[in-house]
């Protein structure tokens, strides 16, 4: 009996019903690593409160500054991509929090490191690095400057002494709307995040003229600029974060609402949230 083959025509219908079949699946593929990403950079979060709540309670319940809660030296510029500043390597450099975290692989959201790498210090995005060391992510995650922190110096006299007083997790008015930790952009947007990630704190300011929560995550369209991020908060739940607010973002920059809402998160005082 005569063996019978595929002919060229059944051939090609094969393989264009497997390319219709990767068309359908790669985009469906592709969500599913996001997601998992995201999910990790969760899951990192979630590890970080856990390690702010044994700092406070080892501490008589004060917060680390949040300059040097993770670098003995803060204030230095781009840590968090210069390996030469690795804490693993060099725990010489550690700040008062790197006990509770060191050795649990936990510090780099893997989203971060994407888009940081992808951008550079000298591509089309402002501030992803600081081109004289080289660009490799290591910590992604940033403090909230009004715990214990150098944005006591940044408000107005009126508001100074009475925020500069909240070094407790007991003194924090809402412990489930104030952020602990949360991620940033590498890079900055002009109008809502001035400075991107350059160090290990998130210093935040009612109009937008300072830090401000990220946007890389869910970003619709490859649109980098409109996405969302993770927070974690003072009470150690963690959850998604928009630097826009619950209406997502407005039509332009200039119309974004005020106080900014990376401040609002921010801000441990309770009642009325500072406009200024």
């Amino acid at each position: 009996m005569k063996k019978r083959g595929f002919t060229l025509i059944e051939l090609l219908v094969v393989i264009a019903i497997i390319a219709i079949l990767m068309g359908i699946l790669m985009p469906a593929l592709s969500r599913v690593r996001r997601q998992a990403r995201m999910i990790r950079c969760q899951a990192n979060l979630r590890q970080y409160a856990i390690a702010g709540r044994l700092y406070t309670s080892d501490n008589d319940a004060t917060f680390p500054h949040s300059f040097t809660w993770l670098y003995n030296r803060g204030g230095v510029n781009h840590n968090w991509h210069d390996p030469s500043t690795n804490l693993d390597e060099h725990p010489e450099l550690a700040g008062p929090m790197w006990k509770y975290l060191k050795g649990l692989g936990i510090h780099l959201c893997p989203d971060f490191d994407v888009v940081a790498r992808s951008y550079g210090c000298q591509g089309s995005w402002p501030h992803v690095g600081r081109c004289n060391i080289p660009l490799d992510p290591q910590y992604s995650y940033t403090m909230n400057s009004y715990l214990n922190g150098d944005a006591w110096g940044s408000v107005p006299s009126q508001y100074r002494l009475n925020i500069s007083k909240f070094k407790k997790f007991t003194q924090v008015k809402n412990p489930a709307r104030v952020f602990y930790f949360a991620e940033e952009n590498p890079w900055s947007i002009p109008g809502l995040n001035v400075a991107g990630i350059n160090d290990n704190n998130t210093r935040s300011q009612p109009n937008g003229s300072a830090d401000s929560f990220g946007t890389f995550h869910k970003a619709p369209q490859g649109d980098l600029t409109l996405g969302v991020v993770n927070a974690c908060f003072v009470d150690g739940h963690v959850e998604t974060v928009s630097a826009y607010g619950d209406d997502g973002p407005p039509v332009s920059i200039s119309d974004l609402e005020t106080p900014h809402n990376t401040f609002v998160l921010s801000w441990p005082g309770g009642g009325v949230t500072p406009n200024w």
